[in-house]
């Protein structure tokens, strides 16, 4: 019982790795192809032996070799795609945790924390905090940091930049920074084309938190760990979800005609009889098990009741 817990708990994670933008994805479904593509392989290849040789026993051993050999392959593709999207959404889960928490710190932490960042980059020397801006030596140049943090998401207002500029420019500063946790637009770009006199870089969340990750300022891998075991039941949730989209009444309808259309294929294509006749009863039954299997066509019926009394 408990290996079965913990695998259901691993399928569970698996198809989490592989989610993309918020679309259930299942591991099952890899597993299915590759069933479906052993057993091609062993039958593609079983005729193929089995013309050659002309010796049905030796045809299988071959078959089954080819078979084995193809799907150890598929399963080594597919277990190095599975390491990649893992990787993939391990990273991408890190980066919303952390940039949440960015946005969580005051302006005041945010700019401690910044400088910290800073310091540990090695680039650069001598910094010094200041109530609004940041000073510091960047390659022997001296170098004027700005910031702009606000506890929610949001990009940064164009002016912010423009009155950078100007107090960059006033100070005597050619070099410059701006970090935001959030995100610049278009226009706050196109300011910095007016001001080729001067050097300044605007750092967005993503970028800082580059900085931040690769000078090792951040502690909280019992916290990421926390935050993906959340995503991961979110994810099974929206499965879940998925899964009662599928089961509808009108689903259920399908399958039943396409069982009806396949029992009248049965009777006309006499040759054919048994094929269409076995298809015809597993859509059937599909369509029956998909309707007794929907939540809603169990809830209408005492619904009903409920507003005829």
């Amino acid at each position: 019982m408990d290996f079965l817990k913990r695998l259901y708990a691993k399928i569970g994670e698996w198809n989490y790795y592989l989610e993309e933008e918020g679309k259930p994805t299942s591991i099952i479904s890899w597993l299915v192809d590759g069933i479906m593509l052993a057993t091609a392989a062993l039958v593609i290849s079983y005729l193929w032996f089995v013309y050659k040789t002309k010796i049905p026993w030796l045809s299988v051993i071959f078959a089954l070799v080819v078979a084995v050999i193809i799907s150890i392959g598929h399963f080594k593709l597919r277990a190095k795609q599975l390491e990649r999207k893992r990787q993939a959404k391990l990273n991408s889960a890190a980066a919303t945790y952390r940039k949440k928490e960015l946005l969580n710190l005051t302006p005041e932490q945010f700019k401690w924390r910044l400088a910290k960042a800073l310091l540990h980059s090695g680039k650069f020397e001598d910094i010094k905090i200041g109530k609004r801006f940041l000073k510091a030596t960047y390659k022997g140049r001296q170098a004027l940091i700005g910031f702009y943090h606000t506890p929610y998401s949001q990009q940064v207002p164009p002016f912010e930049v423009y009155k950078f500029l100007k107090v960059l420019k006033h100070c005597g500063y050619t070099t410059g920074f701006y970090f935001t946790s959030s995100s610049f637009s278009d226009t706050c770009r196109t300011i910095l084309q007016d001001h080729e006199d001067v050097e300044v870089h605007l750092i967005d969340g993503d970028g800082l938190l580059k900085i931040m990750e690769k000078e090792g300022t951040f502690n909280d891998q019992d916290a990421i760990n926390l935050y993906v075991k959340s995503e991961i039941e979110k994810s099974r949730l929206r499965r879940k979800q998925a899964r009662k989209n599928l089961l509808t009444p009108a689903k259920a309808r399908t399958y039943i005609l396409y069982g009806l259309l396949f029992l009248v294929s049965s009777f006309i294509f006499h040759t054919y009889f048994i094929y269409y006749l076995i298809l015809s009863v597993s859509f059937v039954l599909l369509g029956i098990l998909v309707y007794t299997a929907n939540p809603k066509a169990k809830e209408a019926k005492p619904r009903d009741e409920v507003l005829n009394d």
